[in-house]
């Protein structure tokens, strides 16, 4: 039954897509972000159905009367570029029927950040965006934070299986990621009920978050509260909110999970953090042995890559983003990858700077802010996670080029903001007007 009714809202959703191929993005994301095929038991968790999305979505776009930017930013050189090389180091693989599975995943999602940059032309796309992203995750930043009260804290709160989230570490991360971007729709909504809908959500997710037992995501929440309270306007009430809110939520969980957290001041002498280290040398010992090439995707777990260099190791996945990028694609790889980071992080304080003061674009400043929150907590918590190709990482980072190309021919921006001058020095937009609404 579950199948029949996910399959009934994809051709719905198809059927509209015809008509609006921004629909297909929605689709797309959704379906990419929540994996709903995952709570199904049937042929839809084997069946290409994402495949199948960005196909009649790209040729929806093509077909259509949509505008169709001629215009490329640096952000779009380095994503098409990290693209092609990962492609190209496919075929330099360990095992390739091992790694191109992988890869034909990670492709789509790399393709679906470079399709929001040209997608999304306006606030109302921007937010539409952005509440897709939010209910994805916020469906299991709920159900984990219920799970979490209903056991007392007792078992830990996993994504769905076979998913990038479907551990509970990773999950942890990705509801992080999402809660900057809640925030965001909270103060941007003009409804109180639905402010506080969403705050009520936020603490939830919290409390998912910690029932997590993830030590990776305990430092990287601590990281975000701490960089919130750094930005927030009111520095006095920032730290008794949060409180009242995190401080229960803490001494509602019982001594395991405190013992657990003891863990991090030995991590030294833990198997869990030494089976990491042993992962990071494996990939930085088979990216200098083969430079420029990595061992392909998720090529280090390979007990043919893993053993040869620690033979009396078990075999562990990367751990790490950066690492995970490195083992994978080599140091070019990892060169553009890092790249499209910083090029992101420079996009959300020039966008703020820009936008700073202008009432027409306060939504944009604070929407930049908030996304610059979330690729924060993704790199610090990142570090210890492998979530490279992680697609709310990619929508975000199309999301800050769409904005980009937003406010540069917006009449309404600062007039020291340019194409040239106040993004990337790159390229200038040409042929098209994006003027928010």
């Amino acid at each position: 039954m579950r199948d029949i009714f996910l399959v009934a809202i994809i051709f719905i959703g198809m059927l509209a897509t015809l008509r609006y191929p921004f629909a297909g993005i929605l689709l797309w994301t959704w379906f990419t972000v929540m994996d709903p095929h995952q709570g199904a038991f049937g042929f839809v968790t084997t069946a290409p159905l994402n495949l199948i999305i960005a196909v009649v979505t790209i040729l929806s776009w093509i077909f259509s009367k949509e505008p169709k930017p001629r215009s490329f930013d640096l952000t779009h050189v380095l994503v098409f570029a990290f693209l092609v090389w990962i492609t190209f180091n496919g075929f330099f693989a360990v095992d390739p029927s091992w790694s191109w599975p992988i890869w034909n995943i990670t492709w789509k999602t790399i393709l679906l950040g470079l399709l929001i940059s040209k997608f999304v032309t306006n606030k109302v796309r921007a937010h539409a965006l952005i509440w897709t992203v939010v209910v994805s995750l916020l469906y299991y930043g709920i159900k984990g934070g219920i799970f979490t009260l209903v056991t007392g804290g007792g078992s830990h709160v996993l994504g769905p299986t076979y998913s990038q989230i479907g551990d509970n570490n990773t999950l942890a991360l990705a509801t992080l990621m999402v809660l900057p971007l809640v925030n965001y729709l909270r103060l941007q909504s003009a409804s109180r009920w639905i402010s506080l809908g969403l705050l009520a959500a936020m603490a939830l997710s919290t409390v998912s978050i910690v029932g997590s037992y993830s030590r990776g995501a305990f430092i990287a929440l601590g990281g975000l509260s701490a960089v919130a309270w750094f930005r927030a306007r009111n520095k006095f009430i920032y730290p008794i909110a949060a409180a009242i809110i995190v401080i229960p939520i803490f001494l509602f969980m019982p001594q395991n999970y405190f013992d657990r957290l003891d863990t991090i001041k030995t991590a030294s002498s833990d198997p869990s953090f030494h089976g990491r280290v042993v992962a990071w040398k494996v990939a930085w010992s088979y990216a200098t042995e083969h430079f420029p090439f990595g061992d392909g995707m998720a090529g280090g777990q390979l007990p043919a890559v893993f053993n040869h260099y620690f033979p009396s190791e078990e075999t562990h996945a990367a751990h790490s983003i950066y690492f995970q990028v490195l083992g994978d694609n080599g140091f070019i790889g990892l060169i553009l990858y890092v790249a499209i980071l910083v090029t992101a992080f420079s996009y959300c304080s020039r966008i703020r700077k820009a936008t700073r003061g202008i009432n027409e674009l306060h939504w944009a400043y604070e929407l930049t802010g908030m996304i610059q929150l979330s690729l924060f907590v993704f790199c610090l918590g990142g570090a210890a996670l492998s979530m490279a190709y992680y697609d709310v990482l990619f929508i975000n980072v199309g999301l800050l080029s769409a904005l980009r190309t937003m406010l540069a021919t917006s009449s309404r921006a600062n007039p020291k903001f340019s194409a040239t001058k106040a993004i990337s020095g790159f390229a200038s937009v040409q042929g098209h007007s994006y003027v928010p609404d």
